[in-house]
């Protein structure tokens, strides 16, 4: 089977320190059991509702219908061609079943997908099974973005269908609205398809997607990419830069610039001890890593603990895996968190490979079988690289090579795929300069002049503009990314106008990534300095766990929210009596209790109180009466300071807290209103907890 790593053939490891000392691996990773041929290549799916990945397609520079002329970037433009005009030149007719007879056009990459629904859609008829397809209603190949948006269509690259469209409409609502039976779906789905009546966020039941090669059985070789269109060029000239927002590198982080959303373009990494376990930031390079730019998970109960951090796709699906790389002991062991378990569990694989000091590990597919291999670089006076077999489990020394690098110590590596042969290629660079060892690494076959080394942390090699070819990224101390390409421009193309759309901006909404005081969702909100006060006291801990670095200040407070606030802004005493039956197991269950106990709260069903109700909302009014009860606010009763409360079983809770000063009204500035049945946000709850602590205080 041809070797294919799809648009990024290099993954970096990251660092501890800012230092220039860094090292790559291929787009996947290793289990020391049940690998199979095919292993990491790239995937074609288009919803996380038809499994995982769900992957991207390239932009457009312009929406709708599209010229031959247009390019096509990314790695699908290797697999399908690099412009729509090479697409249509790889056309092919297909004869739907049950239609008639109808031809359309597909993708000849694709046909032997579309033959095997033929097959199935007759081995159903041949059971007495039929859906009428009709011709008038039915698309295959059409040369156009994405209604209204710049991504190109699965329809431009002849890898789509869309069958009988006004019976199985599109549903922006997601409302599902089909007269397809299961056994026809089936037959698509097991030929390798992607059916948009599975899509999870909206519905097009009429559209059936090619997930690629690894989807559909028997499809045989996995074709190799086509040719760019480009010529090599030396990494001379810096055609990015990029401020990330993680400002200056923190030598207690680790950072490494990888492919994290399977998109094929390489975004930065930032690994962060955290109380809760790891926090994994990556800063997104289709978002220009702008503020809003940072995307992050957490890994539960793995620690740090010194180890070298990796990514490389362990699962053999499309998604890269964070792998943490122990060389404390006489070999190398590592822990693998799986990102298809949203990295809730590990496995765990012992190498054979020995540990030395300045060792550098890389991940490629060194002998293109289709699994990876564990590439260590030895350095010293010389450097040798010894390569240990993936397909077991790292236990086998296939190569051992002396090359002709002499002393790296002071270099940073990456794999790359240089001479497009889809072997992987060691890259080297240093103060004097780039230079590159192909496939075997004994040799150099290239050199290079050099490249700004200034405060380099680490490098890595990936398709910046798309083009097929390596480009070379560097990222720096200061925090800043820059991109030097591997080849000759395109003509007339933007860099970044295969990823980038042209009016994209940041959402103002987003939550910013570097901010004042404990939350980041918060900043400008009139009740900041209050929210960051009850934080600071642990009377709140954010609404985001484990990160909580969010409080959610515009969200309605709910009734066990609230009971944990007052709980814990009180110090109430613990109780082993379950007042209320509905919250059982839930999170706020012993606050409840000990509100109830110490008779802040009587319930929510009276008479019988014997439910609380605690993903209900809270009102002002309620509000008003836990917060007298809590903090016994006493004087006040019948001042009737509001007119908008007049014979609210409430009135007089809120006469006393209107009192004691925690609330002024609803009605700036006039505030002779209360508005007792709107709901509390969390917000604006901050600022009446804080006012009736600081009486506590006077």
């Amino acid at each position: 089977m041809t070797r294919r790593h799809g648009a990024i053939l290099a993954i970096v490891l990251a660092l501890a320190t800012p230092a220039p000392v860094a090292a790559a691996s291929g787009d996947e990773g290793s289990e020391p059991e049940a690998l199979e041929e095919g292993y990491g290549f790239a995937t074609f799916n288009e919803s996380r509702g038809c499994g995982e990945p769900a992957t991207s397609n390239p932009l457009a520079t312009k929406m709708g219908w599209l010229s031959d002329t247009e390019l096509v970037r990314g790695y699908k433009a290797g697999f399908y061609g690099r412009s729509i005009g090479a697409i249509s030149d790889q056309l092919v007719e297909w004869v739907v079943p049950m239609s008639g007879g109808d031809v359309v056009l597909v993708h000849e990459r694709t046909l032997p997908a579309f033959e095997a629904v033929a097959a199935n859609l007759a081995t159903e008829q041949a059971n007495g099974n039929y859906y009428a397809i009709r011709p008038e209603h039915t698309y295959a190949h059409a040369a156009r973005t994405v209604a209204g948006e710049y991504n190109l269509s699965n329809h431009a690259f002849g890898a789509a269908i869309d069958v009988n469209s006004t019976t199985n409409p599109y549903s922006a609502a997601n409302v599902l609205i089909t007269d397809m039976p299961a056994w026809f779906v089936k037959a698509w789905t097991d030929a390798g398809f992607c059916w948009g009546g599975d899509w999870v966020d909206i519905k097009d039941p009429m559209h059936f997607s090619w997930k690629g090669p690894l989807a559909t059985p028997g499809y045989g070789e996995y074709p190799a990419a086509l040719p760019p269109t480009t010529a090599a060029a030396g990494f001379t000239t810096r055609s990015a830069t990029y401020a990330l927002p993680y400002g200056e590198l923190d030598p207690l982080r680790r950072y490494a610039v990888a492919d994290a959303t399977g998109d094929g373009l390489a975004d930065v990494f930032q690994v962060s001890a955290r109380a809760f376990g790891l926090q994994v930031d990556w800063s997104r390079t289709h978002y220009r890593h702008d503020w809003c730019a940072v995307d992050r998970i957490a890994i539960l109960d793995v620690d740090l603990d010194g180890r070298q951090v990796l990514y490389g796709d362990a699962e053999q699906n499309g998604r890269l895996d964070v792998w943490l790389l122990d060389t404390s002991g006489p070999a190398v062991t590592i822990e693998v968190a799986l990102r298809s378990t949203d990295f809730e569990e590990t496995t765990q694989i012992e190498t054979a490979a020995p540990v030395a000091d300045d060792d550098v590990y890389l991940i490629g597919d060194h002998d293109g079988d289709g699994v990876v291999d564990l590439l260590v670089v030895r350095r010293g006076a010389d450097t040798d690289i010894e390569v240990w077999d993936g397909a077991g489990g790292f236990q086998t020394l296939v190569a051992s090579i002396a090359t002709s690098l002499g002393d790296t110590r002071a270099a940073a590596f990456a794999i790359g795929d240089r001479n497009l042969d889809e072997l992987p290629d060691l890259y080297v660079v240093d103060a004097s300069g780039l230079r590159i060892a192909a496939n075997g690494y004994a040799v150099v076959t290239e050199t290079l002049p050099a490249v700004d080394v200034a405060g380099m942390a680490d490098v890595a090699v990936n398709d910046y503009d798309g083009d097929g070819r390596d480009d070379l990224w560097v990222l720096r101390g200061s925090g800043a990314l820059d991109v030097y390409l591997g080849n000759t421009p395109l003509a007339g193309a933007s860099l970044t106008s295969w990823f980038v759309p042209a009016d994209w901006e940041c959402d103002p909404d987003a939550p910013l990534y570097n901010y004042e005081g404990l939350f980041r969702d918060d900043e400008g909100n009139v009740h900041e300095n209050d929210i960051d006060e009850l934080g600071g006291l642990g009377i709140t801990r954010g609404c985001n766990p484990p990160f909580n670095d969010e409080f959610c200040p515009g969200r309605y407070v709910t009734r066990g929210e609230m009971a944990a606030l007052l709980d814990r802004a009180l110090g109430l005493p613990t109780t082993s009596k379950d007042f209320f039956a509905d919250d059982d197991g839930t999170l706020f269950e012993a606050n409840i209790n000990r509100l109830a106990a110490a008779g802040i709260t009587l319930g929510c069903n009276p008479p019988a109180d014997d439910r609380f109700c605690p993903s209900d909302t809270v009102t002002r009014a309620q509000m008003a009466a836990l917060l007298v009860r809590g903090f016994d606010l006493t004087a006040g009763a019948g001042s009737d300071r509001f007119v908008d409360d007049d014979g609210s079983l409430f009135e007089e809770d809120i006469d006393r807290l209107a009192t004691a000063g925690v609330t002024f009204g609803c009605n700036p500035p006039v505030n002779d209103r209360y508005c007792p049945s709107t709901n509390v946000i969390r917000a604006q709850m901050a600022s009446f907890l804080m006012r009736a602590l600081r009486l506590q205080e006077t």
